[in-house]
């Protein structure tokens, strides 16, 4: 295994370590607006602190919570400490952490992990696997022919596209983690976002689903692995 994914591989085993081991309602405490935008609750912020921890050597850091850390590098590791962090608040178990190596501003390396069930998504130049955290057997990810339903998330955001859903009958949930949603890409009809998208947001995610078919625009990313269903919806969005 190279050494950017077992790095973040031990990342996420010590995050997952200390939400099983520390307070949930400590966790949980709103501290102060992160770089993105948002306000960072101590989860986010202790999860940032063992990324930067195990990461920094490989690069300069772009997280959702500090920003920007110049570490006198060229390459550049993107982090979302906390993917999904009002679940993680609210205890709904959809929840994760996304973080991407990018050379010369082009993603090399993903990973992508569910911290609620263990599973890890890593891609790089050699394909995309999938595995689990406690005992890192992976395999290929395949499509999943399948599907009877897709993704759509912040759809709260969208003035008109639910009605639409709606009228052409096309399932879906709004589960509320983006990069951990696109990991899943591959086993739902599509991935849909409507609103302002941020380079932590996406990076590893949009990396994982490049083989997939991907509409993406300023304030819209639609990915899918089913022609039909991708132009059905490009046809409303």
């Amino acid at each position: 295994m190279k050494p950017f994914f077992k790095a973040a591989i031990s990342a996420n085993k010590e995050i997952i370590e200390l939400i099983r081991s520390g307070s949930s309602s400590d966790f949980r405490m709103s501290i102060s607006l992160g770089a993105g935008g948002d306000i960072s609750s101590k989860i986010d912020l202790l999860a940032e602190s063992i990324f930067v921890k195990h990461l920094s050597h490989f690069g300069n850091i772009c997280s959702e919570e500090c920003g920007f850390i110049d570490n006198q590098k060229d390459d550049e590791v993107v982090i979302d400490p906390i993917d999904g962090s009002d679940n993680f608040a609210s205890n709904l178990p959809y929840y994760g952490t996304s973080v991407a190596l990018k050379k010369d501003n082009i993603v090399v390396y993903a990973v992508i992990v569910n911290l609620t069930n263990g599973e890890v998504f890593l891609k790089d130049e050699t394909g995309f696997c999938r595995g689990n955290i406690e005992n890192l057997k992976f395999k290929k990810v395949e499509k999943n022919h399948f599907s009877k339903l897709g993704i759509f998330e912040k759809t709260y955001c969208s003035k008109g596209t639910p009605e639409k859903m709606r009228e052409n009958r096309i399932k879906y949930r709004s589960p509320g983690a983006f990069a951990l949603s696109l990991a899943y890409a591959h086993d739902v009809n599509f991935v849909l976002y409507e609103g302002k998208m941020r380079e932590y947001d996406i990076a590893a995610g949009l990396y994982m689903c490049e083989d997939l078919y991907i509409e993406k625009r300023e304030d819209l990313l639609l990915v899918s692995q089913n022609k039909e269903i991708f132009d059905k919806i490009l046809q409303f969005i």
